[in-house]
C-alpha cells in the first residue's frame, strides 16, 4: 500500500485556505466595507488562481488513475460535479464583490451566502477525496506508482502555475 503524502498535504494547505472563507462570512457584521471587499477579492483570487488551478491538475492526473483503481466512473463524476458548483460559486462570489459597494443589505446577505456555500462545497470535495478516493488509490497503487503520481501532480501543477490560463478572473 502507498500513501500520496504530499497530495494530503496540499488538501491541507488549501483547506486552512478554505477556513478563512466561513471565518469571512462569520466576521462579516463586524467588519467595514473595504475590509470585506479586501477580503472577498482575495478569496475571489484565490479560488480562481489556486483552487481551480490544482484541481484542473487533479483531473488531468489522479482521475485516470481513480478510473483504473475504481473500475468505474462514478468517484469522478462526483467530483466533476463539485469542482461544477465550486466553479460556479467562485463567479457568484466574484459577482456579488462587485455588488457590495452599493451597499444594499441582499448583496451582502447573497456574499454570506456565496462564501458559506464554497466553504461547504469545497470542504466536501476535499473531504471525499481525502476519506474516500485517496485510500482507494493508495490500495491500488505501489510506493514506486504513488511517487510517480504525485510526481506529475506536481510538474503539471508547477506548469500550471506559471501559465496565463489560470490568471484570469
Amino acid at each position: 500500500m502507498a500513501e500520496l503524502t504530499w497530495l494530503r498535504s496540499r488538501h491541507m494547505e488549501l483547506g486552512a485556505d478554505l477556513e478563512t472563507l466561513r471565518g469571512t462570512a462569520d466576521g462579516m457584521d463586524d467588519s467595514t466595507m473595504l475590509e470585506l471587499w479586501d477580503r472577498v477579492t482575495g478569496h475571489v483570487s484565490f479560488l480562481v488562481h489556486d483552487l481551480m488551478p490544482f484541481v484542473s491538475v487533479e483531473e488531468e492526473i489522479l482521475y485516470p488513475a481513480l478510473a483504473v483503481a475504481a473500475d468505474t466512473a462514478t468517484p469522478v463524476d462526483v467530483l466533476r460535479a463539485h469542482q461544477v458548483e465550486i466553479s460556479r460559486l467562485a463567479a457568484e462570489l466574484d459577482e456579488g464583490r462587485r455588488s457590495l459597494p452599493l451597499g444594499e443589505e441582499a448583496g451582502w446577505r447573497a456574499v454570506r451566502r456565496t462564501l458559506a456555500g464554497v466553504h461547504a462545497i469545497a470542504r466536501l470535495y476535499f473531504t471525499v477525496e481525502d476519506e474516500v478516493i485517496l485510500p482507494l488509490l493508495e490500495s491500488d497503487l505501489d510506493p514506486h506508482e504513488a511517487e510517480e503520481l504525485e510526481d506529475a501532480l506536481r510538474a503539471v501543477a508547477r506548469t500550471n502555475s506559471t501559465s496565463h490560463d489560470f490568471q484570469q478572473a
